[in-house]
């Protein structure tokens, strides 16, 4: 688009393309040189002015003169004048009428003219070969890009001084970046349109590159190189305005590397605004004195110092206040601590904000994953504790909408104000807060919302854009904290739950070497029946055949008393039987006080007999339960005969029976309680145990409360014991309820 933007630009006058067609000829004549120049009257007495400057005696008045001048001067150095006035005056006819232009063109054709007598100078110091005439030339139009770009994209160009002039950096970097060319390029694709001297084109592309750079291709490396200096040395005095402000050495460094003395540097700086001063009338400038330039160099350098005093201060202020960030966040790393609770870490955060902003007021909250829980604290000043709370939204998910309804934060991150998003937390959390003046950062990791930080500032949002980066920052650090202190609540629930799988993991296998026990037991028992019960009647029927039939009493006796003990092995068998392959539980409604008083009766005698009293302590309104009524009461009556028989060897005791409903797991409990002997921990490890018993020799088969705990777990109960040997025993049994009546069933009994 530059390129085509420059077939837009007027093409070289007629005179200074004719003039160079015919002097690069060897067989031009002077009078064909004066011809064309008569043609120009402006141009004719500038040449004229020229010769007068090199102190020739040329009258102004006659053509006559013109020709002395022609052939006084040369053609070379007329032609060098011809494309310095005919260039400048092209060029400057795009300029138009803005004064507020942001490219002064008067200043940079100042510039360029100091760049032109520089070289012009120093071109006699570094290669006595070329003309200074030429390297005038080339020195005053090193930088037509620059002009060209501003006639041809005025608005971008605009843009690349204005970044240029706040960065004070390389323009043709930033020429790049928004154009795509610099004005080294754009000039000399200029100079090749308009054919200019191969001299003009390689120094107009090349007098930015490094001295010691240039390619070998280059065949006018010298006058390159020292429009290079020449521009250093003008921008460092500051003789005009370049618009760059990059500066790759100092002057003397470049003429150092160029074999060009310091104290030649030196004289031609102070030869320089004279010679400028001379110069500007030939080209069609304002008169210049030699103290307006040193004026105006002095003026640039107090404005350029006024900009980088007024940039170092911004700096200044930037640095202190990202210096405060850092120490924020530093605190901020260093007092979060290994298992802090989320509210913890949000109540730190509100004290460093605080602390930060100098706010009066200060929350922060942090949300869940599924966002229905929101938590947080809230600090009125440094000193007082924190105030905690917390938002449970899970009955009504709609009443905090986090996405689309009233916590939703911008995309990007931004500083906003909160009367809008955050009413929840004027309403639900502390209405002291004043909600106009009070503004709501979002604390995000990643994409992932955890929670945000409220502060009642005297500020509005504006204040913070220049530290909005630094903001997100510490909102970035904050929302980490509120991440890892909520997977570190995790964490620990996942631990606690572990333990109690693993408890609950060892109870069962507990159970399972318990049934596997019994299971073994069953096998046993149908073995044993099976195989024993078959010899055990023919002994029990010949020894009750031999009985009756025997005369002799005493061998009656034993005949009788072998066939007594075969008949209670054929109990145990029988019993052994019933315990390993148990009735399945047939469960109805029962009403639960009508199932402990089925229990007392069976054990009425039991306790008349040991001198022991049951009381009953029974709920009013206690539910039904729903088990299998014979196996229930068998088990109940069991453990209040083992309770009974704790009284042996006393006069008298007491059993108290309690019945209640236990709504949280919604089952019916049974405790009975006796102050009998009580049992040690072995014993009490080994009661439910088959075969176990805690009597001596004459004890009975140890399967009561074995059966008992089968028979109530089979339908759906538990059964615990507590128990200190000499405080008595405490069975509880729990029994499970109706939880779907099935309709016009009645209870039984």
């Amino acid at each position: 688009m530059v390129i085509q933007q420059l077939d837009s630009l007027p093409t070289l006058p007629a005179v200074a393309a004719r003039l160079l067609e015919i002097t690069v000829k060897s067989d031009t004549q002077a009078q064909e040189v004066v011809r064309l120049i008569e043609s120009d009257p402006s141009l004719a007495s500038r040449i004229i002015a020229m010769s007068v400057r090199a102190s020739m005696e040329v009258d102004r008045r006659t053509s006559s003169s013109l020709n002395k001048a022609v052939v006084l001067l040369g053609f070379d150095a007329v032609r060098n004048a011809v494309l310095s006035i005919k260039v400048f005056e092209t060029l400057n006819k795009n300029e138009g009428s803005n004064d507020k232009a942001i490219f002064d063109r008067v200043s940079f054709w100042k510039h360029s003219l100091a760049v032109a007598c520089g070289a012009k100078m120093l071109i006699r110091h570094i290669d006595t070969k070329v003309d200074p005439d030429e390297a005038f030339v080339c020195g005053l139009l090193h930088d037509i890009g620059k002009v060209a770009l501003d006639c041809c994209l005025p608005k971008s160009f605009a843009r690349v001084v204005q970044l240029t002039e706040s960065s004070m950096t390389n323009i043709a970097e930033v020429e790049k970046r928004i154009i795509g060319m610099d004005h080294c390029a754009v000039g000399r694709r200029l100079a090749e349109k308009w054919r200019l001297p191969e001299a003009i084109i390689e120094t107009v592309w090349l007098h930015h590159q490094w001295i010691h750079g240039l390619p070998d291709a280059v065949k006018n490396a010298s006058i390159v190189q020292t429009v290079h200096l020449a521009d250093v040395l003008a921008r460092q005095f500051r003789m005009g305005y370049s618009g760059n402000h990059y500066l790759p050495d100092s002057a003397e460094t470049i003429a150092q590397e160029l074999g060009c003395p310091d104290s030649v540097i030196e004289h031609i700086a102070r030869q320089l605004p004279d010679e400028i001063s001379e110069r500007a009338s030939l080209m069609g400038l304002d008169d210049i004195e030699p103290k307006d330039i040193y004026h105006e160099a002095l003026k640039e350098a107090n404005c350029q110092l006024g900009k980088l005093n007024t940039k170092l201060q911004h700096q200044n202020q930037t640095l202190w206040m990202r210096s405060r960030y850092f120490d924020s966040l530093e605190q901020l790393g260093s007092s979060v601590q290994p298992g802090q609770s989320v509210v913890d870490v949000c109540s730190l955060i509100a004290r460093i904000w605080q602390a930060h902003t100098g706010c009066d007021r200060c929350g922060v909250y942090a949300t869940t994953e599924d966002e229905l829980i929101i938590e947080g604290a809230v600090r009125t000043n440094l000193k007082s504790d924190p105030t905690i709370f917390m938002v449970d939204r899970t009955d009504d998910p709609a009443a905090i909408g986090t996405r689309g309804g009233s916590m939703e934060f911008p995309t990007n991150f931004a500083i906003s104000p909160a009367q809008e998003s955050h009413d929840w937390f004027f309403e639900q959390v502390d209405p002291m807060f004043e909600a106009r003046s009070t503004l709501v950062m979002p604390l995000r990791l990643g994409d992932e919302l955890a929670g945000g930080v409220l502060w009642q500032s005297d500020k509005d949002q504006g204040y913070y854009k220049q530290q909005i980066k630094e903001m997100q920052s510490f909102a970035a650090s904050a929302a980490l904290m509120v991440c890892q202190a909520r997977k570190q609540e995790k964490q620990s629930i996942f631990c606690d739950q572990l333990a109690q799988n693993n408890m609950q993991l060892q109870k069962i296998q507990q159970e399972l070497s318990h049934k596997r026990s019994l299971a073994a037991v069953g096998e046993m028992a149908c073995g044993a029946a099976h195989e024993i019960n078959n010899p055990l009647a023919v002994v029990v029927g010949r020894s009750q055949l031999l009985a009756s039939s025997e005369t002799d009493s005493e061998k009656k006796k034993i005949l009788e008393t072998i066939a007594s003990n075969g008949q209670e092995i054929s109990k145990i068998i029988t019993e052994l039987l019933e315990f390993a392959k148990p009735a399945l539980p047939k469960p109805s409604t029962v009403n639960a006080e009508a199932l402990i008083t089925r229990a007392t009766s069976a054990c009425a005698e039991a306790a008349q007999a040991g001198n022991v009293v049951i009381d009953t302590l029974i709920d009013e309104y206690l539910p039904d339960v729903f088990v299998d009524l014979e196996q229930t009461s068998s088990a109940l009556s069991e453990v209040l005969a083992n309770a009974i028989e704790s009284y042996q060897n006393r006069e008298e005791g007491t059993v108290t029976i309690t019945a209640g409903y236990d709504e949280l797991d919604e089952k019916v409990f049974v405790e009975i309680k006796d102050h009998g002997c009580g049992m040690d921990k072995d014993t009490l490890h080994k009661a439910t145990s088959p075969f176990f018993s805690g009597k001596q020799a004459g004890r009975k088969r140890g399967l009561g409360l074995s059966r008992s705990v089968r028979n109530i777990e089979s339908n759906g109960g538990t059964l615990h014991l507590q128990s200190e040997p000499g405080k008595g025993c405490c069975a509880r049994i729990a029994l499970p309820i109706l939880r779907t009546p099935v309709a016009d069933e009645a209870a039984v009994i």
